[in-house]
C-alpha cells in the first residue's frame, strides 16, 4: 500500500514567508515596520506588501496601520508550512516535515520517503488523507482540512524489544498535551491506540515498522485527530462513537502550535523508549489515563474471544484482563471492544 501515490502536491514554506511569520509572532500584539521586514528580507517595502498579501490569502489576518507597520491578529484554521516551522522553532524541536494540503496517506508518504533514501527522523502532515487507514486494515475517515493527520518515521535500527512501549509513551504524552489545552474535559486513552473523551473517540494513533532479521530498519507512528470539525458532517456509523476536542471544548484549538506540541511530543516518547524507561514508570504514567480499566470487555486475540474485567496494563504493554473464573490472561494484540 504504502508505494501506491496519486498526485499530491507539497506545500513548502519559503523562507521569506517563514521570517515574516516569525517576526508577526514574535511582536505579539505589537506592530511591526514594514522597513524592518524589507530589511531583514533585503527586498523593497513594495515587495513586502505583495508577500503579505500571499500570507492573507492563506489565511493569515494582517493588520496595517500607516507609519505603524503591521501587526498579525490572525492565524490560519488550517496548517500552514511556515506558521508550523514557528511552532517548532519555539518548541526547540529541529525535526523537518513536509506538508501536503492533501496526501492518500502520511504514514504510506512517510514510508516512500525512506524507501527513496530520506534519512530520518522526519514528519509528515497533512490536512486531509484521502486512503487513510487505521489498525488491522481499517480505513480512517479523514476528509476535514479541521483535523489533524500526521506522522513521525525514525530509523532506529535496534532490536525490536526496545520500542516495545513506544506507542503507549506516545499516547500518554500526546494525551497529556491535548489535556492542557481541554482541561476542564477528562481525556483517556482506550488501549492500545484509541484517544478519547466522554467514551467517544476523537484521535487513533497507528504505529507501523520495518523489521530486517532482528532489528527494526525503520518505524512509522501515525495519528489522526479530531480537532475542530463537527462530528454532525461524520458518517453516520460514527456520529455516536466518535467526536471532536471542539465539540467537548467548545471552541477551536490551533492546528499548528498543536501539530507541533503532538510532534515533540512523539520525539520525547521515542526518545523515552530508547533510553530504557522502567515498567513502573510506564504502569504509573498510563493508570490515570486508563479508559478501560474496571470496566468488562471482549478482547478478540488471534480469532480467539477473551472476556472479563480490563486490570490495566503489565510490564510488557499487555492488557490483563481477569476472567470469570478469577484467572487474568494478558492480551498483546488485538481489537477489544466494551461489554453492555
Amino acid at each position: 500500500m504504502s508505494q501506491v501515490k496519486q498526485d499530491y502536491p507539497e506545500r513548502f514554506a519559503d523562507a521569506d514567508s517563514i521570517l515574516i511569520v516569525r517576526n508577526l509572532m514574535e511582536a505579539g500584539d505589537d506592530f511591526v515596520s514594514g522597513s524592518r521586514l524589507a530589511e531583514a528580507l533585503g527586498v523593497s517595502r513594495t515587495a513586502i506588501h505583495g508577500k503579505l498579501q500571499k500570507l492573507r490569502d492563506r489565511g493569515f489576518e494582517v493588520e496595517a496601520v500607516r507609519n505603524r507597520g503591521y501587526r498579525l491578529v490572525g492565524t490560519p484554521k488550517t496548517v500552514h508550512p511556515a506558521l508550523l516551522c514557528y511552532e517548532l522553532e519555539r518548541l526547540e524541536v529541529s525535526m523537518d516535515f513536509a506538508y501536503f494540503p492533501a496526501i492518500d496517506s502520511t504514514n504510506s508518504e512517510a514510508e516512500r520517503r525512506a524507501a527513496s533514501g530520506r534519512s530520518g527522523p522526519f514528519a509528515v502532515v497533512s490536512s486531509c488523507q484521502t486512503r487513510g487507514r487505521g489498525r488491522l486494515g481499517r480505513q480512517w475517515h479523514s476528509a476535514s482540512a479541521k483535523n489533524l493527520y500526521l506522522s513521525v518515521l525514525f530509523q532506529p535500527n535496534i532490536p525490536p524489544q526496545q520500542l516495545q512501549h513506544f506507542t503507549l509513551w506516545a499516547g500518554i504524552g500526546i494525551c497529556r498535551v491535548l489535556q492542557t489545552l481541554v482541561p476542564h474535559e477528562r481525556l483517556q486513552i482506550k488501549w492500545p491506540n484509541d484517544l478519547q473523551c466522554g467514551g467517544r473517540k476523537f484521535a487513533g494513533m497507528l504505529t507501523e515498522a520495518k523489521i530486517d532479521a532482528d532489528a527494526i530498519r525503520s518505524i512509522v507512528f501515525g495519528i489522526g485527530l479530531n480537532i475542530n470539525s463537527n462530528p454532525q458532517g461524520y458518517p453516520g456509523s460514527l456520529r455516536k462513537s466518535a467526536t471532536s476536542l471542539q465539540a467537548v471544548h467548545g471552541h477551536s484549538l490551533p492546528l499548528n502550535r498543536l501539530a507541533a506540541e503532538i510532534i515533540q511530543a512523539v520525539e520525547k516518547a521515542y526518545a523515552q523508549s530508547l533510553s530504557g524507561a522502567s515498567a513502573e514508570d510506564l504502569l504509573e504514567a498510563w493508570a490515570p489515563l486508563d479508559a478501560l480499566r474496571g470496566k468488562t470487555v471482549t478482547a478478540l486475540e488471534s480469532g480467539v474471544e477473551i472476556s472479563g474485567q480490563a486490570c490495566g496494563i503489565d510490564a510488557s504493554g499487555g492488557l490483563v484482563i481477569e476472567k470469570a473464573d478469577g484467572s487474568h490472561q494478558v492480551v498483546r494484540a488485538g481489537d477489544v471492544t466494551l461489554r453492555k
